[in-house]
């Protein structure tokens, strides 16, 4: 398989509910391509950080007339986790998404089949882009690596 892109970022909580769109160029049409995607750490074990961030949502979220219940009763909500998405473009426009909550996929697409989320078909050549949709990062910090391939159909 032929690497098309490979790269390594680092999140804070600042970068929740933000995109961030990767392009690569794809020179012929392959028969397939993949996509592995990693983030790390997944969970908030720390319950010091995790409850006035618990606090704050039911602050926001409850209705007034739960909220001291559910204040209460805030560990339930434990643990707090990072979320990570991907979404793909091809040159034509939209070829589907991975909303998807493990910290560690692959996925992949080809004329005769795709990924879960994923269109199947002609790959067609030109600019890519891949986006990360930093849901939610609650840790201090969450490191991701993102890398595209792209190769025939028996690699």
């Amino acid at each position: 398989m032929n690497e098309l892109l490979t790269i390594e970022g680092t999140l804070t909580p600042l970068s929740s509910k933000t995109h961030i769109t990767y392009q690569f160029h794809i020179d012929e049409p392959p028969a397939r391509l993949a996509i592995e995607f990693q983030y790390s750490p997944k969970v908030l074990e720390d319950s010091e950080i995790s409850r006035p961030l618990i606090m704050e949502a039911i602050g926001k979220y409850v209705d007034p007339s739960a909220a001291d219940l559910q204040k209460q009763q805030w560990e339930r909500f434990t643990p707090l986790q990072n979320l990570l998405t991907l979404s793909v473009d091809d040159p034509e426009g939209f070829r589907g998404s991975a909303h998807r909550h493990p910290p560690e996929q692959r996925h992949t697409l080809a004329v005769g089949s795709a990924s879960p989320g994923f269109i199947p078909g002609v790959l067609p050549a030109g600019i890519w882009r891949i986006t990360i949709s930093v849901h939610c990062v609650v840790t201090p910090a969450c490191t991701y690596r993102l890398s595209v391939y792209k190769g025939r159909d028996a690699e």
